[in-house]
């Protein structure tokens, strides 16, 4: 029906019986004004709306005003919801008006539905729901709060949010709260560990959202997820993963470390029978010192991987670099294997540690060449690139801020399964076998120059490798390092310290030809001794002795003589862990195995200057 300002219009008594009303009231109730007049109200309602017009008529009585709700059943019986006003006149005769509000009703009884529908989802939901104010306090708090935190409800409101966090995670909470507020728009979310009443920690997964007024934020909504046992779950499930690897790894090194010793043996044979040539010498010589480069390579690549050191980037004119690597590539691909450069002879650098750099490349030309068994050729470029470039298999932000290097080669190419895996750690698709780290630990270096690395193949078209490293500065001169001539050790007594006699015998006697005299003790406890005895100028020492570790000795050697140089060696770790608090500038490190030149160098380094 449709409703005016008022549609009822009407006068009763102080009982309640009606003396007149307007049509539209006839109307709605289905009944001629002359069968409702004498009527009383309650017995025009419905029985359930009785109590609260009796309620309507002793209020008029008392207040000489009132106001109520009632329902009407209307023409065909439909319920209709009124509300009605009535004030009495001086002469005690009650005038009354009232409004359909029916359809205001409906919308209202459906909110408080919704309402209760969402108050029930909040109130029994495992998930804690806050609201923070722009003061980092709470504002309100789900009932969830004590069964998962144990704390009192009311203990929270006003309680600054970084109190309940653990105090190693405080700043970057308050970090993640200053950016959430700092965006209207933002959506951002943290995990971080919270405090239980009863004093353990808890780990959550927060999602926050912004409350905003006129644009402006006026508080923030974090739900938090309680993710202690996923975590937990996870953490078991990565361990579980990592024993398989390990044996995996072991199975993997073993074979390897087989051949490479495999690749010794004959030789060795060969050059002890009493009727060695010195040419079945010179080549079993050169087989073995073949063989433990290859070793070597295997060692490198599972440090690298399971113990990831930390680039030390400077800028690196990628056309000087690769006038010293390309060499080392060539001797990589062999004889059937073409090199071609695209590197432009200088200019275009990047920021990347030139060690790792070149770790990199050996991995990437190693696979190259292991594509391509019966030849080809391989391409190396490197160029600058535009803020608008776009690459078909991956997205690179900022493009104009990074320098592309790419490795192309001509060999049997990928199929998409072997593409999706071709960075994953000990996946290998070698035939003859292979650690599976080459392309692994060349993903980790890149991604820890903040660099992306790629490979687009196909099967039967090759396989290209698309390298992306921060774009470096040129120096005003070049940021290519002066090379300076290589310098003579002057020194003459060198203490050998190790417990592994064929390396000891090795390097005395492989000093011994330099012109110095060598003397060595196998433990920690006659290092001090042998100082005293054979004062040396240079101490090679091993961190892992048999009765104490290399530090322990350091420390010994330090307290009675603080200037004599030590050359730390060990075949494991990462130096920066092992001389962790050590800031000696007559101090070095040797990575075992290490060839005599890279020994020599380290002396003359200590000789000439020993500021690292």
């Amino acid at each position: 029906m449709a409703a005016g300002a008022f549609d009822l219009v009407c006068t009763h008594d102080l009982e309640g019986r009606i003396l007149s009303i307007n049509p539209a009231a006839c109307d709605a109730l289905g009944l001629p004004a002359t069968s409702i007049r004498g009527m009383t109200i309650p017995e025009l309602l419905p029985p359930d709306s009785v109590f609260g017009v009796m309620a309507y008529l002793k209020r008029l009585r008392s207040d000489g005003f009132a106001v109520g709700m009632m329902r009407i059943a209307g023409r065909g019986g439909s319920g209709r919801v009124w509300e009605c006003r009535g004030s009495v006149g001086v002469d005690g005769i009650v005038r009354g008006v009232g409004r359909d509000v029916t359809d205001r009703e409906e919308v209202f009884r459906r909110a408080r539905r919704s309402e209760e529908h969402f108050r029930s989802i909040i109130e029994n939901v495992s998930d804690i729901i806050a609201i923070i104010e722009l003061d980092g306090s709470f504002r309100y708090g789900s009932p969830s709060v004590s069964r998962v935190l144990g704390y009192p409800r009311q203990a929270l409101f006003g309680k600054h949010s970084t109190e309940l966090i653990h105090p190693d995670d405080a700043e970057r909470a308050a970090a993640f709260l200053s950016r959430q507020i700092a965006d209207p728009a933002a959506n951002e979310s943290i995990e971080l560990r919270v405090r239980h009443q009863d004093g353990a920690l808890r780990s959550f997964e927060i999602v926050a959202t912004n409350l905003v007024k006129h644009g402006r934020v006026s508080g923030v909504v974090v739900n938090a997820r309680d993710v202690t046992e996923r975590n937990l779950l996870e953490a078991r499930l990565s361990q579980a993963n990592r024993l398989g690897g390990l044996g995996r790894l072991a199975a993997t090194v073993a074979h390897e470390f087989n051949n490479v010793l495999m690749g010794m043996q004959p030789f060795a044979e060969l050059m002890q029978r009493p009727d060695a040539t010195p040419q079945i010498i010179s080549k079993g010589a050169w087989h073995i010192a073949n063989s433990i480069q290859r070793g070597k390579r295997i060692v490198l690549d599972i440090l690298r991987f399971a113990q990831p050191h930390l680039p030390v980037t400077t800028a690196i004119d990628l056309g000087e670099w690769w006038e010293t690597f390309a060499p080392e590539a060539e001797a990589i691909l062999g004889n059937i294997i073409s090199l071609v450069s695209e590197i432009p002879g200088s200019g275009l650098c990047v920021m990347a540690d030139r060690g790792q750099l070149s770790q990199v490349l050996t991995n990437l030309v190693a696979n190259a060449r292991d594509a391509m068994p019966s030849g080809g050729s391989l391409t190396v470029n490197a160029k600058a690139l535009q803020p608008d470039a776009r690459f078909p298999f991956g997205a690179v932000p900022n493009p104009e801020r990074f320098v592309e290097i790419s490795i192309c080669d001509t060999g049997h190419g990928m199929p998409a399964d072997i593409i999706d895996r071709v960075f994953e750690p000990l996946f290998t698709t070698r035939p003859s076998g292979g650690t599976g780290l080459g392309l692994a630990v060349a993903h980790q270096v890149i991604t820890q120059h903040r660099g992306y690395i790629f490979v687009d193949s196909k099967p039967g078209r090759g396989s290209n490798f698309h390298i992306f490293l921060p774009k470096g500065t040129l120096p005003p001169a070049s940021c290519s390092d002066l090379v300076e001539p290589a310098r003579a050790v002057t020194a003459k007594k060198v203490l050998i310290i190790d417990d592994e006699e064929s390396i000891v015998e090795g390097i005395a006697a492989l000093l011994g030809h330099e012109g110095m005299a060598v003397d060595a003790v196998g433990s920690g406890a006659e290092a001090v001794k042998a100082i005293a005895r054979f004062h040396p100028n240079l101490v090679l020492l091993d961190f892992g002795l048999p009765d104490m570790d290399g530090s322990e000795v350091y420390t010994l050697i330090r307290e009675q003589n603080p200037l004599l140089p030590i050359i730390f060696s060990t075949g494991h770790g990462d130096p920066r862990k092992l001389l962790d608090g050590i800031n000696d500038p007559w101090v070095r490190f040797l990575q075992k195995p290490f060839e005599i030149a890279s020994l020599l160098e380290k002396m003359a380094e200590l000789e000439a200057d020993p500021a690292p």
